[in-house]
């Protein structure tokens, strides 16, 4: 679609310099459709190339959690290609606006068909498309009472298990085919058959990114959040606090639960993630780079492959070594599109004439994740362990994608127990049956979990009539709550030092505009992020009676109360009602208490000042 939308919109530009325009206007917004449309396909050729999938949830989540930790390095050149091509384009078009000729007695009809033409293209770009979608999942606004939400009891029928996750980065099941494929993985597919093996794993909607696919497969759920209202969620303490997740279940049985990534921890919010579902040792490339001797043995993404299996494999000896179950989940990094990385171990290992990079990376990956396994399987300890190998997603645009789309893209899924014998398990299924059928395996009494459901039992539900996609959109609004925002009490408190709401053991960042109902409970906390309306906006958009309260810079806060702003005053806090001559402005915020705030909305006092 990509390219059609270039070759259509280049044929009607070279078109149009072959007619003749009546006026300047329509010429002047000819040019201007053509050059907006050509902006907006080079944006969605980038995001394209950035997500594998166009403009779409994960390209969404990254702008609003943020892209720290993001191997920017990695992508230069995209930039730079990009604006050589923005360059190009504006070329064209001046061309164009040279060539073309005005003939105030001719053209009428001509012109008013390319500017028809010209904004056509720009409604039918792909970008423009992808956002189209994205706006439209998110009108679903009811519950079906036949909900495919499946929140029943968990029972342990057996003496708890370890549980060891290893994702893979980007390492598709796909890779492991020996017509595409041949000699690539020769440890994966000889570790699959003493395993559980599960070849059809699909990536359904919100799923197909690594914190993305983390939360399907441990939560049961995609990763939405509630862009219809500009939410960024970004200033949450909790990361999907009222979702339930394997961590979730595992710490109340006690068990020690690490998480261990070479990347940084923001990146996607991945810290936060494995923070608020029950993990004690959450470390990423700031915690782990003091282990490096040579503190320059990073890639652009983090730390090498092996250097962390080293630290993993210290890491589970220790674990091995205390009396209590544990949880160890780690992610791999050197097979990040579009190339990838090779680890020292693997100097002198490539797959085949080493022409393609991500394929040696791969067969690299393939190797020392054989290793690892090796030696957990071997270990006296596996008899109590139950290990599970997975890729977090597909694979993203990369040297191999040609060969890829060739294949029948399915996720990597295998899981190790010396009590269960190996099998391959062909039926349809997706990265939400991962935790119900591992709990399962680990001694669970257990047939569902959210939208996953145990695949040793029962199908998934990506076998039913209505399909994956359109049950996520049905349940979207269910998901959405699971953020679950934290209410005012009488421990609530406005840190501008920190730049923080403080609801006693929770925790919001602000700017941030807080939306109650008549109960005073929190219906809505929107956040200030670069891209979206500014919260003087959203206070403006307020329907009338809306309770609020707004705490941001007094310079923005002033302006919407239309005072002039004091000198030397940086954050205030304003509680109101829409359309309410009744607020309270505090220049101080934080003095504003609880109590101050729950008397402003249940007395008839008229406008007053706090400072």
């Amino acid at each position: 679609m990509f390219y059609i939308s270039i070759l259509a919109t280049l044929f009607i530009l070279f078109a149009a310099t072959k007619t003749l325009f009546k006026n300047k206007i329509y010429k002047n917004i000819f040019l201007i459709l053509i050059f907006l449309n050509l902006i907006i396909l080079g944006a969605y050729y980038f995001f394209n190339y950035l997500s594998g999938d166009g403009f779409n949830e994960a390209v969404i989540f990254h702008l609003i959690h943020g892209i720290k930790g993001f191997g920017l390095s990695e992508y230069i050149l995209s930039g730079i290609i990009f604006i050589f091509y923005l360059l190009i384009s504006f070329y064209f078009v001046l061309l164009a606006k040279k060539r073309i000729q005005i003939n105030s007695q001719k053209g009428n009809l001509s012109q008013f068909i390319f500017v028809m033409l010209s904004f056509s293209l720009i409604l039918f770009n792909p970008l423009i498309f992808d956002i189209k979608n994205i706006y439209k999942i998110n009108l679903s606004e009811e519950i079906s009472l036949n909900s495919y939400m499946d929140n029943s009891e968990i029972r342990f029928l057996k003496k708890s298990k370890n549980i060891i996750f290893l994702y893979l980065e980007q390492f598709e099941k796909t890779y492991t085919d020996e017509n595409l494929f041949p000699g690539l993985t020769p440890n994966i597919n000889r570790l699959e058959k003493e395993a559980i093996s599960f070849t059809n794993i699909i990536s359904p909607y919100a799923t197909n990114w690594t914190i993305a696919g983390m939360v399907a497969s441990q939560c049961g759920i995609p990763l939405l959040t509630n862009i219809i209202v500009a939410n960024n969620m970004g200033g949450m303490d909790k990361f999907l606090i009222s979702s339930r997740c394997i961590g979730d279940i595992l710490s109340e049985r006690s068990y020690n639960l690490n998480y261990i990534g070479g990347a940084d921890l923001d990146f996607g919010g991945k810290g936060n993630f494995y923070r608020t579902h029950g993990f004690k040792s959450v470390q990423g490339l700031t915690e782990l780079k003091g282990r490096l001797i040579d503190k320059n043995y990073k890639s652009f993404w983090g730390l090498y492959d092996d250097s962390l299996y080293e630290i993993n494999e210290d890491r589970l000896s220790n674990l091995r070594a205390e009396d209590t179950p544990f949880g160890l989940f780690t992610l791999t990094l050197d097979t990040h599109h579009p190339n990838g990385y090779i680890a020292s171990a693997c100097k002198n290992m490539l797959y085949m004439d080493g022409s393609n990079p991500i394929l040696n990376s791969i067969h690299c990956a393939d190797y020392m994740a054989g290793k690892f396994i090796d030696k957990i399987i071997d270990d006296k300890s596996f008899k109590d362990t139950v290990l599970v190998v997975l890729s977090d997603h597909l694979a993203f645009n990369n040297s191999a994608s040609s060969t890829l789309n060739i294949g029948d893209r399915k996720n990597l899924f295998y899981i190790f127990s010396q009590d269960h014998e190996h099998q391959i398990i062909t039926k349809p299924a997706s990265m939400f049956d991962v935790t119900p059928t591992v709990l399962g395996v680990m001694g669970a009494s257990i047939r569902g979990m959210a939208l996953g459901r145990n695949l040793l039992i029962t199908d998934s539900l990506v076998e039913s009539e209505i399909g994956i996609n359109n049950i996520i959109n049905e349940v979207r609004p269910e998901i959405v709550s699971m953020w679950s925002f934290p209410n005012l009490n009488q421990e609530f408190k406005i840190l501008p030092n920190d730049k923080k709401l403080s609801f006693g053991s929770r925790y919001t960042k602000f700017p941030a505009l807080i939306l109650l109902d008549n109960n005073l409970n929190t219906k809505e906390i929107i956040f200030d992020f670069y891209y979206a309306k500014s919260l003087s906006k959203r206070v403006a958009e307020l329907q009338d009676g809306d309770r609020y309260l707004w705490v941001d810079t007094c310079v923005n806060i002033y302006t919407e109360i239309d005072f002039e702003k004091p000198k030397d005053l940086d954050f205030c806090s304003l509680v109101g009602v829409k359309n309410n001559q009744k607020f309270i402005l505090n220049t101080n915020p934080e003095n504003l208490e609880f109590d101050e705030i729950y008397n402003f909305f249940h007395s008839t006092k008229k406008s007053f000042f706090k400072n």
